[in-house]
């Protein structure tokens, strides 16, 4: 169905005409003909759809980009599902659709951005999914941590399928009880410490050095 082009100033009481454009409860709805844009809650639409208020809807397509910008420490993002069974939700996906999919291919990435004293923009953090293995029926994956390391952009750890690896210099602290099996090292002295300081130190030639004494309820010692 075609319309005919309006005239006149006022049509009603709230439908308002300026040049070319068209205003709806001034700026209810304003239909931006010079620029081709919509504003809704704005009369100055900066995009082809503006929206001034909050948008509901059931699903949201073909975005290849999106900006949210927020004022407050309020959530900038809410997820939320009504379904009530034991199964996750909501859930988050993030796919990469390659079509030559390879071992140690990027996948999905989290920045964590701020600023620094002289207002530069910096990524203090990412969080990354890779592909270990894209071998059919033994695929592995990893997800890699990088941390802003004396300015510079430095992968701190990296949890494997088979291992966690803490790369770069990352010591590992731990605040309570360690168990393990066993202990394998990398060839180097394997070192004690209490408070920061050494206690004891065991050589890679298999020597024993204790800082203090040695408490021992029933001791064999072979060669």
């Amino acid at each position: 169905m075609a319309i005919g082009r309006i005239s006149g100033s006022v049509l009603k009481s709230n439908l308002t005409r300026n040049g070319v454009d068209l205003a709806f409860e001034t700026n209810l709805l304003y239909l931006d003909v010079t620029n081709s844009r919509v504003g809704i809650g704005t009369s100055e639409p900066a995009t082809t759809l503006d929206v001034n208020g909050t948008v509901t809807a059931s699903a949201i397509t073909g975005l290849s980009s999106a900006t949210i910008t927020n004022t407050s420490t309020d959530d900038s993002i809410l997820v939320t599902t009504t379904e009530d069974s034991s199964s996750a939700g909501p859930v988050i996906t993030l796919k990469r659709n390659s079509s030559s999919p390879a071992d140690a291919d990027y996948l999905g990435q989290l920045k964590f951005k701020g600023e620094n004293d002289a207002d530069q923009e910096v990524v203090y953090a990412k969080i990354t999914g890779k592909i270990q293995d894209a071998t059919d029926g033994t695929e592995d994956g990893i997800i890699e941590f990088a941390n802003k390391k004396a300015g510079s952009n430095v992968i701190t750890a990296r949890l494997r399928s088979d291992s966690l690896q803490l790369l770069n210099g990352t010591n590992l602290t731990v605040d309570g009880t360690v168990s393990a099996t066993s202990y394998t090292g990398d060839g180097s002295n394997l070192s004690f410490y209490t408070a920061g300081t050494e206690d004891m130190r065991l050589t890679a030639s298999g020597d024993l050095h204790v800082d203090g004494d040695v408490v021992a309820y029933s001791t064999t010692i072979s060669d």
